[in-house]
């Protein structure tokens, strides 16, 4: 399962999206699914190719920061929403600041697999309710349960 080390973090604290991404990272190299330069390769990747992505009907935007399968040890996903927003860059726009409640980081071996997530969570994202549903989850039970039944659980 892409959520078996239970990578999730809920209403959690950073400074900025460095800091968020450094705490999550952290979380992955404990886990042992990501070598230890990932959160390098994670800030390289996101100064050039940004991955907020803002949100039509919130005030807050979605973030799902990876980087390359050379990083990853095994495919992974974790999760963070945070008590108040950082600022990414939009990924469609770089210029573009949005401010991120939600992140979804991508650990994942095969290329491939980055275009087949990525898919599925902007299907999720564009799902207003999903989003809420997502924003609200205060438990790892609770998160896990959205991910089966979304069928995330399912990479």
């Amino acid at each position: 399962m892409i959520f078996d080390k239970k990578i999730a973090i809920f209403n959690g604290h950073a400074e900025s999206c460095k800091d968020a991404l450094r705490i999550l990272s952290e979380k992955f190299v404990e886990a042992g699914v990501v070598e230890d330069n990932f959160l390098e390769g994670l800030l390289k990747r996101e100064a050039v190719f940004p991955t907020g992505l803002l949100l039509d009907d919130r005030d807050f935007g979605v973030a799902i920061p990876h980087t390359d399968p050379e990083y990853v040890r095994t495919t992974q996903l974790g999760f963070m929403t945070l008590d108040e927003p950082v600022t990414f860059r939009f990924m469609a726009d770089p210029e573009t600041e949005v401010p991120v409640r939600i992140i979804f980081m991508m650990a994942i071996k095969e290329a491939h697999g980055q275009v087949e997530m990525l898919s599925k969570l902007m299907e999720i994202f564009a799902d207003s309710t999903m989003v809420d549903r997502f924003r609200a989850v205060d438990n790892i039970d609770d998160f896990l349960a959205i991910v089966s039944e979304l069928g995330l659980d399912q990479f």
